[in-house]
């Protein structure tokens, strides 16, 4: 579980220093999380249904302490924002 939420982690504070780096639009940005998003949900519904909502909540925990650790005007607080919200989100095809 820890080296799940160790890469989740990684990958979203990666697409934050994009964004706030501007090598990332916000538009993009969206579609990055979309699929940050889709991603994980794969990867969680590769384990066993016992591990899934923990870590999804320890992701949620790690990325809320990330958060915390940031200017809450920034745009790594914003992307930081958008990927909590994107792992909430149901997903429409």
């Amino acid at each position: 579980m820890n080296e799940i939420v160790d890469k989740y982690s990684a990958y979203a504070l990666r697409l934050a220093a994009q964004y706030e780096g501007g090598q990332v639009a916000f538009a993009d940005l969206t579609g990055l999380v979309e699929e940050f998003a889709a991603k994980f949900t794969e990867h969680l519904n590769d384990l066993p249904e016992s591990q899934r909502a923990p870590t999804s909540s320890a992701l949620e925990a790690s990325l809320d302490a990330s958060l915390k650790t940031v200017n809450q005007d920034s745009n790594t607080a914003q992307a930081l924002n958008e990927i909590l919200l994107s792992l909430n989100r149901t997903p429409i095809y």
